[in-house]
C-alpha cells in the first residue's frame, strides 16, 4: 500500500476503507454489516503499522455520516493514545511531522465531540434490462 502525505486520506488503506464503506451503505447494507465486513477483510491482510490507519479512517468516515459505532470509536481512540503513531513520519522533515501530529489531534477532537445527526444515504438505482441476449428489435423511421 502507499502513503503520499501526512493527511489521513493520503493513504491507500484509508481511501479504500472510506470508499468501500460509502459504497456498501449505498447498496443498502447497515453500518454494522459494513463494519464487520471491513474488519474481517482488513485485519488479517494488513500489517501492524496500517491497522491504526484502518481504524482512524473507519471512525472518521462513520463520524462524518453520523453512524460512529462505539467499538470503532474505542479502537480509534486506543491507537490515538499511543505515541507510536507520532513516529509514523519520524524520519521525514519537521513539516510532515507537524502535519501528521495536527491530523491526529484533529481526529481525536472530532471523535470526542458529539457526532452529527445520521446523514441519509441515497441508494444506488440499478437499471435492469428486460431484453435477453440475442433479442432483435426493429424501429421504423418516418420522415
Amino acid at each position: 500500500m502507499g502513503t503520499w502525505g501526512p493527511k489521513l486520506y493520503q493513504d491507500d488503506v484509508a481511501e479504500e476503507v472510506r470508499d468501500y464503506y460509502k459504497d456498501q451503505l449505498k447498496r443498502g447494507k447497515t453500518e454494522k454489516e459494513v463494519t464487520l465486513e471491513l474488519i474481517s477483510q482488513y485485519q488479517s491482510n494488513i500489517d501492524e503499522a496500517e491497522k491504526s490507519i484502518f481504524w482512524f479512517a473507519l471512525a472518521d468516515t462513520q463520524w462524518n455520516y453520523g453512524r460512529l459505532l462505539p467499538e470503532v470509536k474505542e479502537k480509534a481512540l486506543f491507537y490515538l493514545s499511543h505515541d507510536k503513531e507520532l513516529e509514523r513520519w519520524g524520519e521525514s522533515d519537521q513539516q510532515k511531522q507537524a502535519a501528521w501530529k495536527m491530523t491526529l489531534e484533529t481526529l481525536k477532537r472530532k471523535l470526542e465531540s458529539p457526532q452529527p445527526p445520521i446523514k441519509k444515504i441515497s441508494k444506488y438505482r440499478f437499471y435492469h434490462c428486460k431484453w435477453n441476449m440475442g433479442d432483435v428489435f426493429a424501429y421504423r423511421f418516418t420522415g
